[in-house]
């Protein structure tokens, strides 16, 4: 198979079987190329991945731990601003109060029961006092030394280390400390140190000391050594280890300096074995979390990822050769196959030989396929302006005697299954709904209006179809016209109805799916080639009748002139004098719904009559105007109406065309009137409103002006007074006022109160409270005091001064 190959590879170099070895050469590379990108990739992101997984992981941990230090931090804050630890810290309070020492002592350890039972995440926690060399804790207080042997005798700490940590200044601060647990054996925490400053020397006056134990940090630091097989450890900010996941020493060697308030990672050798140490430091507690792996761990899964990627390269190699050999033979022998029968067919086949053979096919169907589609059109074009010749000189009654109608019929494939005729013209209003959907394709103004046309006829002779019907469109002078063959096989009574439907269904569906409007008449049915001119007379004449209709309507002739001949003699009128009156009365009271009902009913029984000629039907809008001007000239403000300062809505009404159009001006102008009067009716009953309220609140005002001086008075005798609700009438009083009406009554009685204690100074508090309406003279004072500041004693003592 691969000398064949290369035979006809020799034979013609630009044949598609170079391209295609090509191509398939590229997509075998192209998976080898990307794999060995993608290892080289992979072994450096492996490395850089197992560094962030387990730098995420040390976040967690300072994530979880952060927040129990920053708790640690949180209770020493609390007892450093306790007052009550403030106070006994001071000893000058207690060179005056001696005797008080003990008791303050025991109410701080009582209150430090509370801070316990808040921090239960916190192991243990005291305050250390220098000047008495006391240690207070939850409930119980102890000199130093037997507090140190309590808590924290042992080896790793002495009595004097202790003293010296108590003693020294600390500004908040982790350090590893040992404590003893419930069992006497030495526990590893982590004490957080923290002292209270001397206003008056540099030694502290105490010390907060606040310890949680290593068991409650190793649980996450377990996970981190669980992932990475490493051990994971805290540091202080002088490289103290507080918490390891091992219990061997760090050796002196370890990079600290490195690892100095940084995050990353560095390599560490050590006892011949390297190592990635992965550090990240904590902005809130000060710490350093470090995590410390064998970096045989990342080098190992990198090697076995190598292996892998050569042995697939390998075989991918491999399988890819021996498919691109079989896949070129069975695509290229039926092209081969194809090329040999085209070239037996042309001339050039012979000398296009060392052509692509694709290319060489392509031309041949292109030239076959070109050939074809142009003498097709070109008969196409023939044949439609033939046709159409045909039937506009059919549609006119003007047909070439020499030539027989039945083989005009067949020469142009159109059959007729009856002798039953009838025209339908279809007058398309504003199109530009239509050419806007159209897309910019390069197509003129003619073209998009042939396709217009195009869909027209092709709709219209389908729903003609649809029916059992023929229908041929075509276009006469500037119209489209239908004729209609109907067909034997549905009676003769149902013509009409018939003929109705398929222009109604081609009419909505053109609007719907289209949105082509177009207006339509029918003709009568008419027998013989003869009858077909008489109809297309019809159709004109109904179309005429748009007028009347209106746009977007089908109007048919037999509906039409039979009944206008029935109705000939009607030549006025409905609008009496009491419809007119009763319009009036809606549009007065701004009712637009009632109103436009009765325009409606007005319009109806006008037109719904054949016969009415437009000038009639514009007197009858002239007549309605006429009605609406005279309404807003009672309600007065003639001069200031929408109507008189736009004349142009009364032009627009007389420049109508169709009823429709009559009908709607109409109604927007109603529309209008009807505002207008509502709102005059709305600012008559504002005024009227306002009106009432002014009379109420001054009425309300004399009432209690005659009666402030009753003790009953109040807001609910005042209600039942006027016939209304106390807190009705409150509201109504203090929106119109400003004022609430229980302020309106105490301000009187307090300026009554005023008055008398100016005029008639020798009457005593009691006294004038009564006479202004105070059964009590204690409510008296108390409200003189809250409206006028002081009490009626210190007032008459300034009229006094």
């Amino acid at each position: 198979m691969l000398t064949k190959l290369k035979r006809m590879l020799r034979f013609n170099r630009r044949s598609v079987l170079t391209t295609w070895l090509l191509s398939y050469m590229a997509v075998l590379l192209l998976p080898i190329i990307m794999s060995i990108i993608v290892y080289h990739q992979s072994s450096r992101a492996l490395n850089h991945e197992i560094h962030a997984a387990n730098s995420s992981l040390l976040k967690q941990v300072r994530e979880i731990m952060d927040s129990q230090f920053q708790a640690m931090e949180r209770l020493n804050f609390e007892l450093s601003w306790n007052v009550k630890i403030k106070e006994l810290l001071d000893s000058y309070k207690y060179q005056k109060f001696p005797n008080e020492f003990q008791y303050d002592l025991y109410k701080i350890t009582r209150d430090l029961i509370t801070y316990r039972n808040s921090y239960s995440m916190v192991d243990l926690f005291y305050v250390y006092m220098a000047s008495s060399n006391i240690v207070m804790q939850a409930d119980t207080y102890r000199d130093s030394r037997f507090a140190y042997e309590l808590l924290h005798r042992d080896s790793s700490l002495t009595y004097e280390e202790w003293q010296a940590i108590m003693k020294g200044s600390h500004k908040g601060s982790f350090i590893p400390m040992v404590r003893l647990g419930p069992d006497n054996k030495p526990v590893k925490s982590i004490a957080y140190i923290s002292s209270y400053p001397n206003a008056f020397g540099d030694k502290p006056i105490g010390t907060n000391v606040i310890m949680m134990d290593q068991s409650r940090i190793l649980g996450a630091i377990r996970n981190v050594e669980h992932f990475n097989q490493g051990h994971v450890m805290i540091l202080n900010h002088n490289q103290e280890v507080l918490v390891s996941s091992s219990t061997k020493p760090l050796p002196a060697a370890f990079p600290y300096r490195e690892l100095n308030n940084t995050n990353g990672s560095v390599q560490w050798t050590y006892a011949g074995e390297t190592f990635e140490v992965s550090s990240i430091y904590s902005s809130k507690s000060k710490l350093h979390y470090v995590s410390i792996i064998p970096s045989r761990l990342v080098w190992e899964k990198a090697e076995r990822i190598r292996s892998f990627t050569y042995a697939s390269i390998a075989i991918s190699l491999l399988g890819g050769i021996m498919l691109t050999a079989a896949f070129l033979w069975m695509n290229y022998h039926p092209v081969r196959q194809l090329v040999q029968s085209f070239a037996r067919q042309h001339r050039d086949g012979e000398d296009r030989r060392g052509t692509n053979e694709f290319h060489y096919l392509q031309d041949s169907i292109n030239q076959t396929l070109m050939e074809m589609d142009r003498i097709q059109l070109t008969q196409q074009q023939q044949r439609h302006i033939l046709r159409s010749n045909f039937m506009t000189r059919l549609l006119k009654g003007k047909l070439d005697n020499q030539l027989p109608v039945e083989e005009s019929l067949e020469a142009f494939q159109m059959t007729f299954h009856s002798d039953s005729f009838a025209v339908i013209l279809l007058y398309m209003e504003s199109n530009s709904a239509f050419m806007e959907r159209i897309p910019n394709t390069g197509m003129d103004e003619s073209g998009k209006l042939h396709f217009l046309h195009f869909i027209i006829s092709n709709v219209v002779e389908e729903m003609a179809g649809q029916g059992g019907h023929r229908g041929y469109v075509t276009e006469v002078d500037n119209t489209l016209a239908c004729l209609v063959n109907l067909s034997p096989e549905v009676p003769s009574e149902c013509h009409s109805e018939q003929l109705t439907a398929m222009a109604r269904q081609s009419q909505a569906f053109l609007a719907k799916e289209y949105h082509i409007h177009l207006t339509l008449s029918l003709s009568r049915v008419h027998r013989a080639f003869p009858g077909i001119s008489a109809a297309y007379s019809e159709a004109i004449d109904a179309m005429e009748y748009k007028l009347i209709k209106g746009s977007k309507e089908i109007l048919s002739y037999e509906a039409i002139y039979l009944k206008e001949g029935q109705a000939e003699n009607n030549s006025g009128y409905y609008y009496p004098l009491q419809v007119e009156q009763q319009l009036m009365n809606y549009m007065k009271v701004g009712d637009f719904t009632l109103a436009r009902e009765t325009l409606c009913t007005i319009i109806e029984r006008n037109f719904s009559k054949p016969g009415v000629s437009i000038p009639i039907a514009r007197c009858l809008m002239l007549n309605l105007a006429s009605t609406m001007i005279k309404t807003i000239n009672e309600l007065g403000d003639a001069q200031d109406s929408f109507l008189m300062q736009n004349p142009k809505r009364i032009e627009r009404l007389i420049a109508c065309e169709t009823v429709q159009e009559m009908q709607e001006q109409m109604t927007a102008l109603l529309h209008k009137v009807c505002e207008y009067t509502a709102c005059k009716r709305q600012s008559h009953m504002e005024q009227n409103r306002q009106r009432g309220l002014d009379e109420l609140t001054a009425s309300v005002s004399r009432y209690i002006e005659d009666n402030y001086a009753d003790p009953n008075l109040n807001v609910t005798t005042i209600g039942l007074h006027y016939n209304l609700k106390p807190t009705y009438l409150s509201k109504l009083f203090k929106d119109h006022t400003g004022e609430a009406l229980l302020d309106c009554i105490n301000r009187r009685r307090m300026d009554a109160a005023k008055l008398l204690l100016q005029a008639e100074r020798s009457k005593s508090i009691g006294d004038i409270s009564q006479e202004v309406g105070y059964g009590d003279v204690n409510s008296f004072i108390r409200a003189f005091k809250r409206y006028e500041g002081i009490t009626p004693g210190k007032y008459k003592e300034t009229l006094l001064e």
